[in-house]
């Protein structure tokens, strides 16, 4: 596989976050790297990770004679969480090597070899065959998409008929909000390029030949997680205020950006210059 320069960064971005996301994410439990959805069922936050798979399963109707694609698969949660759930098959690939062998690591400690595998692979240009998958599952991964609608081109593409697309991720709700000064700082530190408005990507949607294309904003659940992410950023200040003063190994500029990040993606989300969403489409 080809990566190019905006590959290598996500990449390197994933793998010196890890920890962190161990340390504040309830990654080693939850194996999720995404917000979490709150509502009167979530007792907690571990709970609401989780919460978010299951409103993504249902949304998508993920049944267990499926094939599911988890386009962006990082360690495996939601793919795990599929099988788990539903019985269904899946395939989860994603750009890097290390999210790829821990996932199939942890896949194999649960015993789910028959019914899940994984692979190093660029979602916007697969080699899997047409009309490959009953659904096409991006949680929070589509906004790394070099380009969102060549994405969305090659998720119709592998779908069988009947097949569902199904996206839970941040929109900006103005095109232009990507150049606020916020809305950069966010993404700048989290390695994304930029983030499709809900309007321009049920236009790709249908363009490329889905129907009942249907959208929910749903940030009123996921403010909980942006909150939580805001309150990460002061910690994480104190933190490196302290290995500075300790003389202990600095911080990288990546590092940073990422701690950074968790305080503008809160404000922009306060100031409405983006919404958390999902969305969904039908092959016909």
């Amino acid at each position: 596989m080809q990566l190019n320069e905006y590959h290598k960064k996500i990449i390197e971005y994933y793998d010196t976050t890890e920890n962190a996301y161990k340390d504040s994410w309830d990654l080693g439990n939850s194996l999720a790297i995404h917000y979490g959805y709150h509502d009167e069922s979530t007792k907690n936050f571990p709970a609401s990770l989780l919460r978010m798979n299951e409103v993504m399963m249902e949304t998508a109707a993920v049944k267990s004679s499926d094939h599911v694609l988890d386009a962006g698969c990082g360690i495996g949660g939601s793919s795990i969480f599929l099988v788990e759930k539903t019985g269904c098959s899946v395939t989860g690939i994603s750009l890097s090597e290390r999210q790829v062998k821990k996932a199939g690591e942890i896949a194999e400690k649960k015993g789910m070899n028959g019914k899940i595998r994984f692979e190093v692979m660029n979602y916007g240009q697969t080699s899997f065959p047409d009309q490959s998958f009953d659904t096409v599952w991006g949680c929070e991964s589509i906004c790394y998409a070099d380009d969102k609608e060549q994405f969305i081109t090659e998720a119709f593409r592998l779908l069988k008929p009947g097949g569902r697309l199904v996206v839970a991720d941040g929109f900006v709700t103005a095109f232009e909000n990507n150049q606020h000064p916020i809305v950069r700082h966010w993404l700048e530190g989290w390695q994304v390029n930029y983030l499709e408005t809900m309007q321009r990507f049920k236009e790709f949607m249908a363009k490329a030949g889905f129907a009942n294309i249907s959208y929910r904003n749903i940030s009123k659940n996921t403010i909980h997680s942006s909150r939580r992410l805001y309150r990460i950023f002061f910690l994480a200040r104190l933190y490196l205020i302290w290995k500075t003063i300790t003389f202990s190994n600095h911080a990288t500029e990546m590092q940073k950006k990422n701690i950074n990040a968790c305080r503008y993606q809160y404000l922009g989300m306060k100031k409405k210059l983006w919404e958390y969403g999902i969305i969904t489409g039908i092959k016909p």
